[in-house]
């Protein structure tokens, strides 16, 4: 376990008495939580290395948002259709045609110009591939991906990398094809043996297809997470924006697009991470004894509808049954389920 150095050798932000004591109170809160934090120097650094990531990223985000220009390049697609392959936490899918279900998220995108694999979801038994299994089932042939896309480095969106050197991407011919997929990643400090492409700023994919570019996201006890979405200008529709996990929060998101494009946004899909399941869960720019309620969720929503959206569909990997529902009233004839196995065409 690590030991707490001083803040002039570390450069981590230190913590006032009245952080310390919330962060002691935290860890008596309950057994299971103090089993999980038994050294109190280490703990006491975790929150240190928290709260100096938070100052990175506050700073880094004002930079960027200063500094980026809008996009003048778009291009558009007359096609989007999206289908989760994997997309599951706590069980509101059903199995449908054997289609396995699994924790995660990956979902295959198709344009006029493009088919694009927005992260790969993660498997429990490393011998399932359950993102090549589903594909199969549903009849869509693995050649047909012109590009992957990681929306951050968390397993459950990048499957520990594993699809790199297992049989995911072998053709029928028993080829792996990834030498001709581009991949876009989420850091340029990842060892993967393979070519890859890493963009802080947004970046163009294909016609109508831009990243949002890296917003970072410091969670507690959690290496800084950086993450990406899509975004896809459809004609005739407009911009709809797909997320992965949404540790961005709804309020960066939403306020990067506002930079990047000066039309309104048509729709969300993905995830907003949006929890609100007891003390132990947390949000982006929340520590983890701080309450997230359904008052909560309440203001992301209102945040999104006075932005008139058309289309707005959560995952169900993290965002909690409650949330969905709370959605679901909000958005009675805009929002669409998330299911894996289906289609959902624009």
């Amino acid at each position: 376990m690590c030991t707490e150095l001083s803040a002039q050798q570390d450069n981590l932000v230190p913590l006032t008495d009245q952080e310390k004591l919330a962060l002691l109170k935290f860890r008596e809160s309950d057994t299971l939580v103090a089993n999980w934090y038994k050294d109190t120097a280490n703990l006491i650094k975790i929150y240190r290395r928290y709260k100096t990531e938070v100052a990175h990223s506050d700073s880094t985000w004002k930079n960027d948002q200063e500094r980026l220009q809008r996009i003048t390049d778009f291009g558009y697609t007359k096609k989007f259709e999206l289908i989760p392959l994997v997309e599951n936490l706590y069980g509101n899918n059903e199995l449908k045609k054997g289609i396995n279900i699994a924790a995660g998220v990956s979902y295959l995108i198709r344009t006029d110009r493009a088919t694009i694999l927005f992260d790969t979801g993660f498997d429990l038994d490393s011998t399932s591939y359950v993102l090549r299994y589903n594909l199969d089932k549903l009849g869509i042939d693995i050649s047909e991906i012109d590009y992957i896309v990681i929306s951050h480095n968390h397993s459950d969106h990048q499957d520990g990398w594993r699809w790199i050197n297992n049989k995911t991407f072998v053709n029928s011919n028993n080829e792996n094809i990834l030498s001709k997929i581009k991949i876009y990643v989420p850091s340029d400090k990842l060892d993967l043996k393979i070519a890859s492409n890493f963009s802080h700023d947004p970046v163009k994919i294909s016609e109508g297809v831009f990243t949002m570019g890296i917003i970072e996201a410091p969670l507690f006890d959690v290496p800084l997470t950086q993450e990406q979405s899509l975004m896809f200008n459809v004609q005739d529709k407009g911009i709809i924006i797909v997320t992965g996990c949404g540790h961005q929060t709804v309020e960066k998101i939403l306020q990067r697009y506002d930079k990047l494009v000066d039309t309104p946004v048509y729709g969300i899909l993905g995830g907003l991470h949006l929890l609100v399941q007891g003390k132990y869960s947390f949000i982006a720019g929340l520590l983890p004894w701080e309450p997230f309620t359904i008052l909560d969720v309440n203001k992301k929503i209102e945040l999104i509808k006075n932005r008139n959206i058309k289309l707005i569909g959560l995952s169900t990997h993290d965002s909690t049954p409650n949330t969905i529902e709370a959605f679901k009233t909000a958005f009675p004839g805009e929002y669409k389920e998330l299911k894996v196995g289906d289609w959902l065409i624009e």
